[in-house]
């Protein structure tokens, strides 16, 4: 089991990750909160299938 810092790191981790992610679809300036659901998703998806 990760430490207090530990999972403090990762959470951050992810946030970046989730952050680069929307930043780097230049062609979409809003998202609705359906989509930003679907990418936490996606993302946590594809984190657990490693």
């Amino acid at each position: 089991m990760p430490t207090d810092r530990e999972s403090n790191e990762i959470k951050k981790s992810m946030a970046y990750d989730l952050i680069d992610i929307i930043e780097s679809s230049a062609d979409k300036e809003h998202y609705t909160p359906e989509e930003i659901k679907a990418l936490i998703k996606a993302y946590i998806t594809g984190m657990s299938q490693k």
